[in-house]
């Protein structure tokens, strides 16, 4: 009796030394359901039913949550996801081209005009289609991805209910939105094809007036396709699934491979064929796709039409900040452009180049920002986490992905700096072009450089919906870099490529140093101490 009394002293004081409020304890919902201890006032007690004896809860270990090893759980999870999500994403990436690779390599047999035609109208639609593409693609992602994290970390049955028909209307959302853009574009570019050509340059008694018109016409019929398939993707990457649009791409691009050249010789449409093709190659693989996407969430596009309004809102208002932003983008890649064709067609050809050297760096480092950014907005509106363990979570991503892009860009530039001669003899056979080539290499790789740091930390960004100061840090880039070029003094092309090195590395500058002043979204980086300096 006298063993039991002392133990019934001693306990409460044991229980108070050793507990941890439980409202910051992470733990799962199947960790709620197997789990065989019952936390209680932060002390583990064996599940038993009927009544415990004194005895037994006394004797009963004491156990403290393992923060070390929860923490290396979190990471290596965090880790898995984001190549799971990443290298999915590269190889969509790199398929993506091989539909526009494969409509120009066809189009090609049938002469310059057919193909100059083409290569117009392609020009004129995606001058307009890349203002739009960016905002449906980063908004999507981004708000699906923040709505999959709040669903996830919803508890109770009626909690998780209503965590999935938000996410519901986030997806029915964004569909819907990608809908109604695409039906726009249909009736601009086929009710003003001919004026939109003629605005290229191209007029009526040019050769490739009727190729282009053409063309552009009935791409026009493809565009609700391509518009619903460019928002499914950035939904399924807002889910972290990248696996599942990349075996339809690739679909997608085999039968676009199959059907140009049916169209196109066998049928004699010519370059209005290889637009039919891309087209119904397109529509047959988006359906498939958007069923796939059901059976994740369900898409309800007019029976909810009350609940999407407040979500579109969302997303008009996130859209117009991205456009912005993609507006001061395409203006920077657009006033250099322009400027190295002044210099003459060396210089010029130069230039094109060097630029497409940084595809592969381009395409690797667009996976790791898909990747950050859709981890990152889930990680982030993940509320129910100990604000430690999310603190933790969201700085792993954030310095992961810039060392991944950073590191890759790096690695990739060397190899190409160390093989440049190899590298341009092998992409011209015009000594003077070569020579110009070689004589920016620094300056491109540095740009490389920079570009593999400025993906991720614009990832980073979106993924913090940070929406406002990204559109803000791609104009003050803008300005750097346009600067350069118009105040600069004597132009050449040295300094286009120093003035774009500017451009990314003011990006990056702008972003690291949002998330480390800790303001914003991401004051939930700030520690403890911190927060108490700033009451």
């Amino acid at each position: 009796m006298k063993v039991i009394l002392s133990k019934l002293i001693l306990l409460p004081i044991a229980a108070k030394a050793f507990t941890i409020p439980t409202s910051q304890n992470r733990i799962t919902k199947s960790e709620k359901s197997v789990s065989p201890l019952l936390i209680q006032g932060g002390v583990s007690l064996p599940r038993r039913r009927g009544n415990v004896s004194m005895e037994a809860i006394a004797d009963a270990p004491v156990e403290i949550p393992d923060d070390g090893e929860e923490v290396k759980e979190i990471k290596s999870k965090l880790t898995k996801e984001f190549f799971t999500i990443a290298v999915p994403a590269f190889f969509q990436l790199c398929a993506e081209p091989l539909a526009s690779l494969v409509d120009t390599a066809y189009l090609g047999r049938l002469g310059p005009e057919v193909l100059g035609g083409a290569g117009v109208a392609i020009s004129a639609q995606y001058a307009v289609s890349k203002l739009y593409n960016d905002p449906l693609l980063r908004t999507s992602i981004s708000l699906v991805a923040s709505q999959d994290g709040k669903a996830r970390s919803s508890d109770g049955e009626k909690s998780e209910e209503e965590g999935s028909k938000e996410l519901s209307i986030a997806v029915s959302s964004a569909l819907l939105l990608a809908l109604s853009v695409g039906v726009i574009q249909l009736v601009i570019y086929a009710g003003l094809a001919s004026g939109i050509i003629k605005g290229m340059g191209v007029t009526a008694d040019s050769p490739m007036w009727f190729s282009a018109v053409s063309y552009l016409r009935m791409r026009a019929f493809g565009t609700p396709a391509a518009t619903l398939w460019l928002v499914t993707n950035g939904i399924f990457r807002g889910l972290g699934d990248t696996r599942t649009p990349l075996i339809y791409s690739l679909a997608f691009t085999a039968m676009n491979a199959a059907l140009d050249p049916l169209f196109i010789f066998t049928f004699g449409f010519g370059a209005s064929g290889a637009a039919l093709g891309t087209l119904i190659a397109q529509y047959i693989a988006v359906v498939p796709l958007v069923m796939a996407l059901n059976r994740k969430v369900k898409i309800d596009l007019f029976g909810q039409l009350k609940e999407l309004k407040s979500t579109l809102v969302a997303y008009l208002e996130a859209g117009s900040y991205v456009l912005f932003r993609t507006l001061g983008k395409v203006l920077a890649y657009s006033v250099c452009a322009r400027e190295t064709a002044l210099l003459g067609p060396v210089a010029a050809a130069a230039y094109n180049l060097t630029f497409q050297l940084g595809f592969a760096t381009t395409q690797i480092c667009e996976s790791v920002a898909v990747a950050v950014q859709t981890l990152l907005a889930r990680e982030i509106s993940d509320d129910k986490s100990r604000p430690k363990l999310r603190r933790i979570a969201v700085r792993h991503l954030i310095n992961g992905s810039i060392l991944i892009g950073g590191g890759v860009a790096t690695i990739l530039s060397l190899v190409t700096y160390i093989q440049r001669v190899s590298v341009m003899n092998g992409l011209t056979s015009n000594p003077a072009v070569r020579e110009a080539a070689l004589a920016i290499f620094p300056a491109v790789l540095a740009t490389q450089v920079l570009k593999g740091l400025a993906y991720p930390v614009n990832g980073i960004s979106m993924g913090g919906l940070d929406w406002k100061f990204t559109m803000i840090a791609m104009w003050v880039a803008n300005f750097v870099c346009v600067g350069m070029i118009k105040f600069g003094g004597v132009m050449t092309l040295n300094k286009v490529w120093w003035a774009l090195a500017a451009f990314m590395g003011t990006q990056v500058f702008a972003g690291v140093a949002r998330v480390e002043s800790k303001t914003g979204v991401f004051r939930l980086l700030r520690n403890d101490d911190e927060k108490e300096k700033e009451s």
